[in-house]
């Protein structure tokens, strides 16, 4: 009995780092703002990001969208009944990108209802220089996304 309690707590342990580590990373690699009539959820996805957010089965897909340029999950709720925009912008060292969005959930152009939640991935077509800061322009708002020197170290090399 006094083994399979300790077995429990440390399944217990592990389970409660776990949640812990992945709060820390989320801290790193997300972002906020209004834009688009909204509060938007910016994640940087890198390995450790889209083991957090995406099931197991479609991790591959996303993985090499990411390594093949700078990806960002989007994530929100509308507070209210807008009309959404979805283009967006990235300036980095004084070059712009524009970003493609791939809608997963309810981000395209259009109405959006009180309450609804949106997902999309922005892709852009080069990776960035992530230890530098870049701003993220939507049609009504601008963010600023730099990391911490914590955030430069957990990027995979």
């Amino acid at each position: 009995m006094k083994r399979f309690t300790a077995v429990a707590l440390v399944v217990i342990f592990l389970a409660s780092f776990s949640v812990a580590q992945d709060q820390a990373v989320m801290k790193e690699f997300t972002r906020s703002g209004y834009m688009s009539g909204m509060k938007l959820n910016f994640v940087l996805l890198i390995d450790k990001t889209i083991d957090i957010f995406f099931p197991e089965s479609s991790r591959t897909a996303v993985k090499e969208k990411a390594d093949s340029g700078t990806t960002l999950f989007i994530l929100g709720t509308a507070d209210k009944n807008i009309k959404l925009k979805t283009n967006f912008v990235i300036e980095q060292d004084g070059e712009k990108f524009t970003g493609s969005v791939t809608n997963i959930k309810n981000f395209q152009d259009g109405e959006l209802a009180k309450g609804e939640k949106v997902n999309a991935l922005l892709q852009l077509n080069k990776k960035l220089n992530l230890t530098h800061s870049f701003t993220i322009k939507g049609p009504d708002g601008i963010l600023d996304f730099k990391l911490t020197d914590v955030g430069i170290r957990m990027l995979p090399n």
